[in-house]
């Protein structure tokens, strides 16, 4: 009975762990998407009635756009490889891009 109970801790600890390494992950793409939010902001306030420096607008769009896309990315990988868990087969969704 220990050595389930151990088990089920490292599981549940694996499980924790990686829902941390979701978070701080996500919590990075939402500050760099707000850094090009911002430096788009900055750009219009400052620069933007003289039309200068007008090499700010697509830095700050890459950086504002750039996670949304990873994230999108990501999303739609896993939900075309998701595993089927019948039979014990290795199955995937057998869709290919």
């Amino acid at each position: 009975m220990g050595a389930f109970k151990k088990e089920k801790y490292e599981a549940i600890q694996e499980c924790s762990e990686k829902k941390v390494k979701a978070y701080i992950i996500c919590v990075w793409s939402f500050l760099v998407s707000m850094a090009g939010g911002l430096l788009l902001l900055w750009w219009d306030y400052e620069y933007h009635p003289t039309n200068s420096q007008l090499w700010l607008v697509p830095f700050g769009l890459i950086l504002f756009v750039t996670p949304v896309i990873a994230c999108f990315a990501v999303v739609v990988s896993e939900a075309c490889n998701y595993k089927v868990d019948d039979d014990n087969s290795q199955k995937t969704s057998g869709l290919d891009v």
